[in-house]
């Protein structure tokens, strides 16, 4: 297995699934992670890194019955083995498929991997694994250099503050020129408008109880009415007292990934 190769492999899957050329250098830079911690898990965890990034995909490529034929596809066709990779033609034969059907079964996997919702999940792994790694390596920012950050934050949203009232001031000064203008439109239109939108209104909630009473989402045209079932909830704290007579629940427990959001502090 050569790491290189893998590698390779790699960014050419995430430039396969974000559009643009991408590495997984690059994608770490742009989930937040300064130079310096780049650097520092390209030097020192990479390998093990792009080991669990795959678990990843592996495993949102395996199906409920444990088939991960779709995985196995992409992993030799971009060598995400480690192996040198293999066009799709050479491929066909190895699972029994005609080349047609392998080509249709590689566009498949490519209209999953594109989705928002891969997309998405892709960079929140990754950044969790990059996390973690960092973390072993007793890579832990400095507080004071967080705070410095968060300093320059405010102070770059303050100018951003300043220009955008300097801007809707200047706006506000043309308006009053075409103000006259814009109400005789408004005179004009707002009738038809307003017929439209209650007329729109009526018919959504009507198609809304119809699906709800067909049980089933229905498409016609370019809008698709969704049924979702209800969701089911649970109630934590009853759950959590029924765990102290019946510990084995917990292991049906999860819990999520740790976030950061930023707000504003209070002045003290």
């Amino acid at each position: 297995m050569d790491f290189q190769t893998q590698l390779a492999g790699i960014n050419k899957f995430l430039t396969l699934a974000y559009g643009d050329e991408t590495t997984l250098n690059a994608a770490l830079a742009e989930l937040g992670f300064t130079e310096v911690q780049v650097a520092s898990l390209s030097e020192s965890a990479l390998e093990n890194l792009a080991a669990q990034f795959l678990e990843v995909i592996h495993k949102r490529l395996t199906n409920d019955a444990g088939k991960d034929t779709y995985y196995q596809i992409l992993a030799r066709y971009y060598g995400l083995d480690g192996e040198p990779a293999e066009a799709l033609s050479s491929l066909a034969p190895k699972y029994q498929y005609s080349p047609e059907f392998l080509r249709q079964t590689f566009e498949e996997i490519v209209q999953r991997v594109k989705t928002k919702t891969w997309q998405t999940e892709l960079k929140k792994s990754l950044k969790q694994i990059a996390v973690q790694k960092l973390n072993e390596l007793n890579q832990k920012p400095e507080r004071e250099a967080i705070v410095e950050k968060l300093m320059r934050l405010e102070n770059l949203k303050g100018a951003a503050d300043v220009a955008r009232l300097d801007y809707e001031a200047k706006r506000a000064e043309l308006l009053k020129l075409i103000q006259p203008q814009l109400d005789a439109l408004a005179v004009e239109y707002q009738p038809l408008l307003d017929s439209a939108e209650e007329n729109i209104a009526t018919l959504e909630n009507e198609i809304k109880t119809e699906a709800l009473v067909y049980g089933e989402s229905v498409t016609g045209g370019a809008y698709r009415a969704v049924f979702t079932r209800g969701r089911v909830s649970w109630d934590n704290e009853g759950i959590e007292k029924y765990a102290v007579t019946h510990p084995e629940v917990m292991q049906f427990r999860k819990q999520g990934q740790p976030t950061v959001s930023l707000r504003v502090a209070e002045k003290k």
